[in-house]
């Protein structure tokens, strides 16, 4: 379903354009005969009084530096460094337009705590970098302010030329700064005024509606839940209803109450039992409804394709060139084809050699390559196959050659390896050489110089870029998963697989005589920081991976004594993440090895296994606990999170990559137990993506009739500039967070901790902090929605719940459940009703126990 993002291309691209940084004549080109506003004025935030400042937002560069709010009516930028150039601190609005003939008035005020002066100019947002005005009639004068003393400035001039694609533009940085640094710049009533401006389009309104779904549908035999945005403390009444509006079923709400994640008032409605296929059904209480969804099988069979060739799009060495980007405009020329690296010269690790890492895949929205994120992402790639290979069928998609439309296909081995091995390479060749200082460790990551701006292509990055000194982290990292692709490779190609196990046991010897080689939390410019202070979790997943693959004693002995043993945490606090809900990420990496004990045969006593087994399941029904607590079923809550040295409760950045990582555990959960609960709590943490939640908002793109539309992404900026490319779908993004760090949240009024966790969110591509893809989120989307589209006719609707005999609810079905349902109907004493019902006719009676009874002496092996 893509009706919404249709509907806006075809109506609001003037409105889209407007609030981004490009605006081109083709807008204008655009029928419309809907309503208008702001007629007249240019500008859309004149005077700040509401506390919001967009479009206007402040610009840094690397040397400049500067904090804003929005507060008293004004629109106050702190200079805390003023860089070397006047534009290297800057407020600027983007995406206005000039006409020819039309004679416009520009207006502001502005009022400075120190002595300074502004530059302001109406120009090129890019090159040739034309103004068009500048202060007193194109003097190219700055504005001399006095300290306390209100300014307003007032002029008028004529457009002598058509132009899009403009910024309005305050340069605040460099010669401007006459005083000592921090001051404050508080701007008041910006205008941009012209009489004979018609106004713009009124913008479609985002959804609201109150019943919240997900989008994409429902498996026909799985749990079926949806969340009702209503006050009401009483039940109240749903109807499906199909394609052709006939109700088709009916029921009462759950009246859940206030939910403190999202802060709605939410109704549950729970339609599991409705299990006939079909196309854009909706759910309907009263005047409300929601949005179409479907009921079916093969819900994620594309999403699944579009999930994994994520990686194809973001890699780095090679053009992406069609048959394979599946849209032409996708295509670009190979970015940093000889990526050839030197140790970064201003850091405290200094070496002679370079190391050629060309190829791998991007990290994210930027150029960088990160081993700890590559690393979990490339782990998840590969397990992916792997509990295919142990637990499902890797003859079908991805898992068969010439199933992905990757360059590779057809060459006889799986394409899923295939494309981990393009990273897992590049990885490889970023450990430290022979005869050199540290050798065997590996670069933490390698990264620009500087930030690049957003609409830039891989190819046309121009800075410098530079290896980053080793860590310990990033070096077990590479031996864990170049054990796990050694064991994986060795039946399609010994050569590398050798190759793997080699590197990564001599990572291993490197780490253990470098173990304390800690990865600074400092974020450096032009790469993100990927900090962390503990590895003892690497230790072991290192141990694990590499035990699993030789079964030799010394990694055995390193797992047994590991405080980490048979671990699969459900609250993370390692790496940047002070105690969220999840199992895993980059800087928490235990129950990785974990999975890997409990999946693949290896040496361990099947006491140990079934640890592992139990450990995991463990951890799901944590996270169902939790997702049973919450209005839209998000199997995470608050946690302790570090905004800028502060500490606030809430939602972590990525909070969505931790739900689809929880849906593996609870995947694996299971395949380890055969009991629906664990695959009805992956499938609702997919309803709560895919638009079960308080945004009504799809978080991945092309899906849903909310999609995600503008994730944070240097080629993917269509809304930075529409000469550049619309995301390809199948793109997860980071979701909702707390701590707000970027400009653009901050320009619309929200701060770190002032909105419910779940409403932190803005899909526009300046978002980083909240709308960034990346490979690590990516690759468990790719997994869960694989595993989901092979389970998607295993038999859980019946019995959403639980466990079929499972009584008394402890996991199992044993003489324990036998007594329970005794007691039951001897004193009515409390048990699981949904699991007790065996024979499905609604009650529990005596039907039931002879049924359990039949079930433990064997005469029946199922209910």
């Amino acid at each position: 379903m893509k009706k919404r993002l249709c509907k806006r291309i075809s109506l609001l691209v003037a409105v889209v354009m407007l609030l981004t940084s490009a605006f081109s004549s083709a807008v204008f080109a655009v029928e419309y005969t809907g309503n208008y506003f702001s007629v007249g004025e240019l500008i859309q935030e004149n005077t700040f009084d509401s506390g919001k400042g967009l479009p206007w937002h402040v610009v840094e560069s690397d040397q400049g530096k500067a904090d804003f709010d929005i507060s008293g009516g004004t629109y106050n930028v702190t200079i805390k460094n003023k860089g070397v150039n006047r534009w290297d601190v800057q407020l600027r609005h983007r995406g206005l337009r000039l006409e020819s003939g039309h004679r416009y008035t520009v207006k502001f005020s502005v009022t400075s705590t120190a002595n300074c002066q502004i530059y302001p100019k109406i120009g090129d947002q890019g090159e040739p970098y034309e103004e068009y005005w500048n202060y007193n009639n194109r003097s190219w004068a700055k504005v001399d302010l006095q300290a306390g003393v209100k300014k307003t400035v007032t002029e008028t001039f004529t457009a002598n030329t058509t132009k899009d694609t403009i910024e309005f533009a305050f340069h605040l940085g460099g010669d401007c700064v006459t005083s000592a640094t921090p001051y404050t710049l508080k701007f008041d009533d910006i205008y941009l005024s012209d009489p004979q401006f018609k106004g713009y389009p009124e913008p479609v309104p985002e959804p609201t509606n109150a019943i919240r779904v997900n989008q994409v549908g429902y498996f026909t035999n799985l749990a079926k839940v949806a969340t009702l945005v209503s006050s009401s403390t009483t039940p109240q009444n749903w109807s499906l209803k199909n394609s052709s509006g006939t109700v088709v079923a009916t029921g009462k709400t759950t009246v859940k109450g206030f939910d403190k994640s999202s802060g709605d008032d939410v109704h549950i409605i729970d339609f599991s039992t409705y299990n006939v296929e079909g196309k854009n059904y909706k759910l309907v209480v009263g005047s409300d409804e929601s949005l179409p969804f479907d009921i079916g099988t093969d819900l994620y069979t594309k999403l699944k394709y579009d999930a994994i060739k994520y990686f194809y799009h973001n890699r780095s060495g090679i053009k992406i060139e069609m048959p394979y980007a599946d849209r032409q405009d996708l295509t670009r020329p190979a970015g940093h084809p000889n990526d050839v690296l030197k140790p970064d010269p201003t850091k405290n690790y200094q070496a002679n050699y370079s190391l050629d890492i060309t190829g791998g895949w991007y990290d994210a929205g930027d150029h960088g390559k990160y081993v700890v994120n590559g690393g979990i992402s490339t782990w998840t790639v590969q397990n992916q196959y792997e509990r295919a290979k142990y637990l499902g069928d890797v003859s079908i998609a991805p898992y068969a050659d010439d199933t992905m439309n990757i360059p590779e296909s057809g060459n006889g081995l799986p394409d899923i390896l295939d494309e981990s091995r393009y990273n897992l390479k590049t990885l490889l060749k970023m450990q430290v050489p022979a005869g050199n200082t540290l050798a065997g460790m590996v670069h933490h990551k390698a990264h620009d110089e500087k930030w690049t701006a957003l609409a830039v292509r891989p190819d046309q990055d121009e800075q410098p870029r530079w290896l980053q000194p080793p860590s310990t982290a990033a070096t077990l990292n590479l031996a864990a998963i170049a054990a796990q692709g050694s064991r994986l490779w060795k039946e399609f190609d010994a050569s590398f697989a050798n190759t793997c196990l080699t590197a990564a046991e001599t990572a291993w010897d490197a780490a253990v005589k470098n173990p304390n080689i800690l990865a600074p939390m400092e974020q450096s410019s032009g790469g993100g920081a990927y900090g962390d202070d503990y590895v003892l979790d690497d230790f072991y997943w290192a141990a694990c991976e590499l035990y699993v693959t030789t079964g030799k004693a010394k990694y055995l002995d390193y797992i047994k004594t590991s405080k980490h043993y048979l671990e699969e945490p459900s609250s993370l606090t390692g790496g940047e993440a002070l105690g969220v809900t999840g199992c895993f990420d980059w800087g928490n990496t235990a129950g990785l090895g974990t999975i890997s004990l409990a999946l693949v045969p290896n040496g361990l006593p099947a006491a140990d296994v079934a640890t592992a087994k139990a450990n995991i399941k463990k951890a799901a029904d944590d996270f169902i606990a939790i997702s049973n607590k919450q209005g839209y079923g998000a199997p995470i809550e608050e946690s302790r999170v570090a905004v800028n040295g502060i500490e606030i409760i809430g939602y972590p950045w990525g909070s969505n990559s931790f739900i689809v990582n929880e849906a593996i555990v609870m995947a694996y959960a299971y395949e380890f137990s055969n009991d629906a609960k664990y695959l009805n709590g992956a499938v609702t943490a997919m309803d709560y993506i895919l638009g079960r939640n308080p945004n009504v908002q799809s978080y991945v793109t092309g899906y849903g009739d909310n999609p995600l539309e503008n994730p944070h992404h240097r080629f993917w900026a269509y809304q930075a500039d529409n000469s550049f490319p619309t995301a390809p779908a199948g793109c997860l993004s980071g979701g909702p967070n707390s701590g707000l760090q970027d400009p653009w949240v901050k320009g619309s009024g929200w701060s770190a901790g002032s909105r419910p966790p779940q409403k932190c969110f803005m899909d526009h591509i300046e978002s980083w902090s909240t709308n960034e893809v990346t490979i690590n989120w990516n690759a468990p989307l790719a997994w869960i929605t694989s595993y989901l589209d092979e389970k998607a006719n295993d038999e859980g609707g019946s019995n959403p719940g639980g466990l079929l005999g499972d009584a008394n609810g402890d996991g199992n079905v044993d003489a324990l459940d036998f007594a329970a349902v005794k007691q039951y109907m001897l004193t009515g004493k409390e048990i699981n009703m949904k699991n007790a019902d065996v024979n499905g006719d609604g009650d529990v009676n005596a039907l039931d126990f002879a049924r359990i009874k039949q079930y433990l002496l064997g005469a029946i092996t199922s209910f």
